[in-house]
């Protein structure tokens, strides 16, 4: 699930859609706060989908949408030169309020377990703010872990999907798996941050 690793070739793709970004003279700031909208109808969408179900079958497309803002926005300011230290605040607090926006509201729905969901949610901040930390002590940022973000969006896509077909019960697994991938990947950027710092 550490699909970062992939990020370079999707990047590159994106080309095209950074050139059109660019030349309309968008601002990557406005591309990186837009995820946090996008976390809002996300969680509408969980939220309303045990009245409304094929509310689900937008989550896969938004959590999508999430991970390609995502991207864009650090392309979009490289490309037009605008790169400052307010970008990447509003980048890393707007991922925590989307990471926020599109799992907590599982909790809240029939058949997860709110205990274990709430409590993946924030073990996966407490892993992201790992990461940090290893940058602000002088080390790398950190973005290895087998749930880091995208694999977040993939097993949210994936449990989705899965409610809507089979019902309430796919929420079940959601909150463990959610749970024990956040614990695996903090204890793994953990350790490459004792390791790598002096």
């Amino acid at each position: 699930m550490d699909l970062y690793r992939s990020k370079a070739a999707i990047v590159g793709r994106l080309g095209p859609v950074v050139a059109w970004l660019g030349e309309r003279g968008i601002s990557p700031d406005a591309v990186t706060l837009a995820a946090i909208p996008v976390g809002v109808v996300a969680a509408a969408c969980l939220l309303v989908s045990p009245a409304v179900p094929l509310a689900l079958l937008a989550v896969p497309f938004l959590a999508a949408l999430r991970l390609i803002l995502n991207l864009l926005d650090g392309a979009l300011a490289r490309r037009t030169g605008r790169i400052h230290p307010r970008g990447e605040f509003y980048n890393e607090v707007g991922d925590r309020l989307a990471d926020v926006l599109f799992l907590a509201p599982v909790a809240f729905l029939p058949g997860a377990s709110s205990v274990a969901v709430l409590l993946g949610v924030c073990l996966s901040l407490i892993a992201s703010h790992a990461g940090l930390a290893s940058r602000a002590a002088g080390g790398e940022r950190i973005y290895r872990g087998i749930l880091s973000k995208p694999g977040r969006m993939v097993l949210l896509s994936v449990s989705a999907g899965g409610a809507f077909a089979f019902g309430a019960d796919a929420w079940y697994v959601f909150g463990s798996l959610l749970l024990a991938g956040a614990l695996l990947t903090l204890g793994e950027r953990l350790v490459i941050a004792v390791r790598s710092l002096e």
